[in-house]
C-alpha cells in the first residue's frame, strides 16, 4: 500500500455555477424592480430589500470565490487523512486513522456524503467533489482500510484523559498543551534515567531540538488546514549536499516573537531560577544562519563539561516520531505544540537549577531550538 495517495478535491463548475445564480438573482431581481418603475410605491423598500439580499448574497460568494481560489486536495497518509472540516470555511484537518470512531454515507439528491467522525474533529466529502468518477468509492475503500490496520482500543486511563482534557479546554485552551507538557517531560526524564539520575544538558538539548521543529511542524499543519500547499509562507534552501532547509516568520513567530514563544517561556523560567544576565538571542540566530549547511550547524558552543550526550539533530529524529502520537491525541490543536515544548522546559529549567547554571541552560535550548526549527524531516 502506499504511503500517500491524493486526491483532487474541488468544487465542481455547475455547483458553482448555481450558487452564483442563487446568489445573485435575489438583489438583482429586487433592484430591477426598484428601478423600472412598475412598482414605484414600494421603491423605497425595494431598494432595502435588495441591499439586504446582497448582504446575504457575500456568504455564498464567498464560499465559491474561496473553492475556486485555490487546487485542494484530499491526502491518505501513512498515519493519517488530510480531510475537509465539516465547516464553509473549506479548511482540511488532519486526521489519525487510529482516531477515527465512525465513517457513514449520507445519499442525498444525486450524489453522496460521507461523514467521518473523530476525536478531531468531523469532516464531510461530497462525492460530486471528486475530479474522476469512480474515486469517492475508491477514497472509501483506502479509508477504512487504513483505519482498520491502524485501529487500536485506547485504555481506559487514556480515555478519561483525553476526554478531560476535551471538558477542560472549554475553559482553558492550553489544557491540552499543559497535561501533554507534563507527559513529555515524565516521558523523557523516564528514558534518560540511569544510576546517576538525568543528564541535564542532554534533556534541555533534546527538549529544544524538539520545540524548535514543533515551531516548523505547526505552521505546516495550520497550512495543510488552511487548503495551502504545506511549505507555504516557508523559506527554502538547500546546501551543497542537497539538504533541505526551512526558515521564515511564520516559523520565528512561536519559535522567538509571540505571547508565548519557545523563548519567551524559557526565558522566563531561567530569569526565575537565578538567570540575571539572558544570552544573546540576536547572536544565537546569527551563529545558526551563518553556518546553515556546515558542519558546525546544530553544533552548541558550550564547555565540554556542559555539552549534551548528543547533538540536537540526533534527538530530534530519534523522538520527534515516537512522541507525536501522544502530542496530536493530547494536544490536537498544531499551533499550541511550540507551547507544550515551552512549558516542559520550564519544568526542565526549574527541576535543574541545582546541577546547571539557568543561563547556560537557557542557551542549550535555545541554540538546539534554533536550528532544528530550521531542518527537514519529511514534512
Amino acid at each position: 500500500m502506499a504511503d500517500i495517495i491524493r486526491y483532487r478535491y474541488r468544487l465542481p463548475a455547475r455547483f458553482a455555477a448555481w450558487l452564483l445564480f442563487l446568489a445573485m438573482a435575489p438583489p438583482g431581481g429586487l433592484a430591477y424592480l426598484a428601478g423600472c418603475g412598475v412598482f414605484a410605491k414600494y421603491a423605497g423598500l425595494l431598494v432595502w430589500l435588495a441591499a439586504a439580499s446582497g448582504l446575504l448574497a457575500i456568504l455564498p460568494l464567498w464560499i465559491v470565490a474561496r473553492a475556486l481560489a485555490k487546487q485542494n486536495f484530499i491526502e491518505l497518509r501513512a498515519e493519517e487523512a488530510l480531510l475537509p472540516k465539516a465547516t464553509l470555511a473549506l479548511a482540511f484537518i488532519g486526521m489519525p486513522y487510529s482516531a477515527i470512531k465512525q465513517i457513514s454515507v449520507l445519499k442525498l439528491s444525486g450524489h453522496s456524503v460521507a461523514v467521518v467522525v473523530s476525536a478531531f474533529g468531523e469532516s464531510r466529502i461530497s462525492s460530486d467533489w471528486f475530479a474522476l468518477e469512480g474515486e469517492f468509492a475508491e477514497f472509501l475503500a483506502q479509508l477504512e482500510q487504513r483505519r482498520a490496520q491502524h485501529a487500536k482500543t485506547l485504555p481506559p486511563a487514556v480515555e478519561s484523559l483525553v476526554a478531560a482534557i476535551r471538558e477542560r479546554s472549554k475553559e482553558d485552551p492550553l489544557a491540552g498543551a499543559k497535561i501533554a507538557a507534563q507527559e513529555v517531560y515524565h516521558r523523557l526524564t523516564a528514558a534518560m534515567q540511569n544510576d546517576k539520575g538525568v543528564h541535564a544538558e542532554s534533556l534541555l538539548c533534546a527538549l529544544g531540538a524538539l520545540a524548535g521543529y514543533a515551531c516548523q511542524a505547526s505552521v505546516r499543519q495550520r497550512n495543510l488546514a488552511l487548503g495551502l500547499a504545506e511549505d507555504a509562507g516557508l523559506v527554502q534552501i538547500e546546501d551543497a549536499d542537497g539538504n533541505q532547509y526551512f526558515y521564515g516568520d511564520a516559523v520565528n513567530s512561536p519559535l522567538a516573537e509571540s505571547q508565548y514563544s519557545v523563548w519567551g517561556l524559557a526565558a522566563a523560567a531561567a530569569q526565575k531560577s537565578g538567570c540575571q544576565a539572558l544570552p544573546d538571542l540576536k547572536a544565537m540566530f546569527s551563529h545558526s544562519a551563518n553556518t546553515l549547511g556546515s558542519g558546525e550547524f546544530g553544533t552548541l558552543r558550550l564547555p565540554l563539561r556542559k555539552s549534551p550526550a548528543d547533538r540536537p539533530l540526533n534527538y530530534l529524529k530519534a523522538l520527534w516520531p515516537n512522541l507525536l502520537p501522544t502530542i496530536r491525541m493530547l494536544c490536537p490543536q498544531p499551533a499550541h505544540w511550540p507551547i507544550l515544548f515551552g512549558l516542559a522546559i520550564q519544568e526542565a529549567i526549574h527541576s535543574g537549577k541545582s546541577v546547571i547554571d539557568p543561563c547556560i541552560a537557557l542557551k542549550i535550548v535555545m541554540e538546539s531550538a534554533i536550528a532544528m526549527s530550521k531542518v527537514d524531516l519529511g514534512g
